[in-house]
């Protein structure tokens, strides 16, 4: 049995199909390790711009974590400043009611009370009258006048507005941890009085 030449053209068309199929598969087979490759190439960018952006906040968060402890320590410094001060007012204070109170006793003694004044019309009275002793006004109601709230009056006017920290040291013009700092110290303040 002879082969005819249409037979010839059939196997020869299977053959260039079979080859056909198997070619594209070895060429298609070298883009993917190139997508790959290029997929690899860009995590490892990306991880490397995350690993920068990493460092940088990390740099960051330190800088902020140094400037928060100096500020932290100013306003220590600051307070230990204010409540040096605040003691030796009240010794200051305590000191000058004890020394007045001296001076009326001994104006006292130096001076007794006179028991006869002649009678004078009234348009001839004196007009300053000296306060009994017993009114004098005593330490703590001296120390009242000195209060956290006393010396910050438009702080606490304004806290007591309901307005934020923030809101008051924005129009005080001072720092929110200072704001913040006064308001607990009169807290305290208030406790120690109770």
């Amino acid at each position: 049995m002879a082969l005819q030449p249409w037979m010839y053209v059939i196997l020869l068309g299977l053959v260039f199909v079979v080859y056909a199929r198997f070619l594209p598969k070895q060429h298609a087979s070298q883009p993917k390790n190139n997508v790959v490759q290029e997929i690899e190439d860009t995590i490892e960018h990306f991880a490397s711009e995350m690993d920068e952006q990493n460092q940088a906040i990390l740099t960051l968060f330190t800088k902020t974590k140094q400037d928060y402890e100096i500020e932290l320590a100013k306003l220590s410094g600051r307070l230990e400043s204010l409540e040096k001060q605040r003691n030796e007012l009240t010794h200051e204070l305590t000191q000058a009611n004890v020394n007045q109170q001296l001076n009326m006793k001994a104006m006292s003694e130096l001076h007794p009370p006179v028991t006869e004044l002649p009678v004078q019309h009234k348009s001839e009275l004196p007009v300053e009258e000296v306060e009994p002793e017993s009114e004098l006004p005593d330490v703590a109601a001296v120390l009242t006048g000195l209060s956290m709230k006393s010396r910050y009056a438009e702080l606490f006017a304004l806290h007591d507005q309901g307005k934020g920290v923030e809101a008051i040291a924005k129009k005080l013009g001072m720092n929110k941890g200072e704001v913040s700092l006064i308001l607990q110290l009169s807290k305290q303040e208030e406790q120690s009085r109770v």
